[in-house]
């Protein structure tokens, strides 16, 4: 989530504002657990705020999709462009000149725009929207993974099966949606470039880059590997949990 204002302060202040909106939800969920009596508010509000995330992250794939299947101008971030700077910098000179000890600017390189495009190919769309849909999978597991954890707990059985099972699949879908979301958006948006923007051999101020730049993060594999250690854990404490309750 990103906040925009004119001037710093007014951007300080909305972020904070914000800021005190969550912490009074919060506050609020605090309340009501309290009132209720529940036998741990700290697991109840945990819950609660998971599930407002998972359905916030529910409502933004529908309007993603809705977007995607009903706009007929397309807004693409962090489309790959060649650019030639406007004006000559120091850095591109023959002879450079020397750094002085003002605050000038020096070089500049911009990778990357922002393009609203029209009737942007079936292929592109599918490729961005995926992108899109994907990384709202992967924000959302930890969603589901607190409100598993957080049910079975208050249910007095914190390492029951089921939880043990879903960051098993949590570790699965972390690491496929994590890797293919990122990949479908590169892919797109080098479809997008390629579509609308001269090709890179062009004498055009701004070009495609011609170039297919596909990044790997590796975020998603330690999240894979580091899920699927605690279901380990989970699978565990849930044969401990099974010889104690034998024992009584």
């Amino acid at each position: 989530m990103g906040i925009g204002w004119t001037d710093l302060g007014g951007a300080l202040l909305l972020t904070l504002a914000g800021l005190a909106i969550l912490a009074a939800i919060v506050g609020l969920l605090v309340w009501d657990a309290r009132r209720r009596k529940s036998p741990s508010v700290i697991l109840e509000v945990t819950g609660a705020v998971a599930r407002m995330w998972l359905a916030l992250t529910v409502l933004a794939a529908g309007l993603t999709i809705w977007r995607w299947l009903s706009a007929v101008d397309t807004w693409v971030a962090g489309v790959p462009v060649a650019l030639v700077w406007p004006e000559t910098l120091p850095c591109e000179q023959t002879v450079p000149a020397e750094p002085t000890a003002t605050t000038a600017l020096w070089c500049a390189n911009a990778p990357a725009a922002d393009l609203t495009i029209t009737v942007l190919s079936a292929g592109a769309k599918v490729m961005l929207a995926l992108g899109e849909l994907l990384t709202l999978v992967v924000i959302a597991m930890p969603a589901v993974l607190l409100v598993v954890v957080c049910r079975e707990a208050l249910r007095g059985t914190p390492f029951a099966r089921i939880a043990g099972r879903w960051l098993v699949i949590a570790a699965v879908v972390v690491l496929a949606a994590g890797l293919g979301g990122g990949l479908a958006g590169d892919i797109g948006r080098a479809m997008a470039a390629a579509e609308v923007l001269p090709p890179s051999t062009s004498d055009a101020a701004v070009t495609a880059t011609g170039i297919y730049r596909l990044t790997v993060p590796l975020w998603p594999i330690g999240a894979a590997v580091a899920l699927w250690a605690l279901g380990a854990v989970f699978r565990h404490g849930a044969a401990l949990q099974r010889d104690v309750r034998g024992l009584v």
